[in-house]
């Protein structure tokens, strides 16, 4: 059985938002894409107030979890009211994508922004919400404990 590379979005980068709206996507993330063949898609968070991205294959996920679903329940509503805000972005030769206005609205974003890796997708944060954030986070990890978390087998890396 062949071995195939999966790439993941880790970590946190903040980069500067130009005056016309341009951010540089961080190179590993742009890397992830690329290991991925994949282009960018953006969206707004339905819960947080944060920009979420992804791949096309996370885009399809979320398109085959409503097929899947109740066409006239209030989850199908919610899920393609997310799908509605999706855009394709196109990564600049400077490695840049444009965020529009609603994106930096929805994420209240200023002249930084914060890049989080979440695995196979990421979220852009104004970037002191999200220390907030992981600030609330580990004040209730030390609270009520760590999730419980049930693992799969990992997934295949390296070569042939």
């Amino acid at each position: 059985m062949g071995w195939r590379i999966v790439a993941f979005f880790v970590s946190t980068f903040e980069n500067k938002i130009d005056r016309k709206g341009r951010i540089s996507v961080p190179a590993p993330f742009r890397a992830t894409l690329d290991a991925n063949h994949a282009s960018l898609f953006l969206y707004h968070s339905l819960l947080l107030p944060c920009v979420e991205g992804c791949g096309p294959d996370r885009i399809a996920q979320i398109v085959d979890a409503i097929d899947q679903m109740d066409s006239l329940s209030e989850d199908v509503a919610t899920l393609t009211t997310m799908l509605s805000s999706a855009q394709e972005m196109r990564i600049d030769s400077d490695g840049r994508i444009l965020l529009s206005d609603d994106f930096i609205a929805h994420a209240a974003l200023g002249d930084t922004a914060l890049f989080a890796g979440i695995g196979k997708s990421f979220q852009i944060w104004h970037p002191e919400t999200y220390r907030d954030r992981v600030s609330d986070a580990r004040r209730k990890a030390k609270e009520v404990g760590l999730p419980k978390l049930t693992l799969s087998s990992a997934p295949q890396t390296g070569g042939s």
